[in-house]
């Protein structure tokens, strides 16, 4: 009885916590100061690096982002995207954020391609310097304990 009664609470508490988190990604993530800080234990963050958007690996991983449009909305995921100076969130310009400050915090070459993937904690999870496929970005964020926590909410 004790166990039934934590489950309906569980439940009871991830559908608020769910209710909370379907404000729209302009009310916890400001466009302006720090979006990475505003986000934390609201979203987590793919930031994607790349000199300009004819490099070959930036339009790789934008072909593989675009068939995971829903997968990534359920898993509570931003993308970022650093693109020579400019420094964007779902397509909108993030004016007052500094792409070589960037590059600098999360060691990513100014001429390369850098992928970046940041858990709702804060942490990197993920850093490599070649695109992610669906499979294996979805398998990183699944076995995240937040993520597993989420899963047996019934958030899905």
């Amino acid at each position: 009885m004790f166990t039934f009664l934590l489950t309906v609470m569980g439940r009871v508490i991830g559908v608020i916590l769910l209710l909370f988190n379907l404000h729209s990604v302009s009310s916890t993530v400001p466009v302006s100061g720090d979006p990475l800080s505003a986000m934390r234990w609201h979203h987590r963050a793919l930031v994607v690096f790349a000199p300009s958007e004819q490099h070959p690996l930036w339009q790789d991983q934008q072909q593989h982002l675009e068939g995971m449009v829903e997968g990534l909305r359920e898993r509570d995921l931003l993308i970022f995207r650093v693109v020579g100076e400019s420094v964007s969130l779902e397509g909108e310009t993030l004016t007052e954020s500094d792409a070589q400050q960037w590059r600098e915090d999360f060691i990513a070459a100014e001429e390369g391609f850098t992928l970046v993937l940041i858990g709702k904690d804060g942490e990197v999870k993920l850093h490599q310097n070649h695109p992610v496929e669906k499979s294996e970005l979805y398998e990183v964020i699944d076995a995240m304990p937040m993520r597993m926590r989420e899963q047996g909410m019934g958030r899905l």
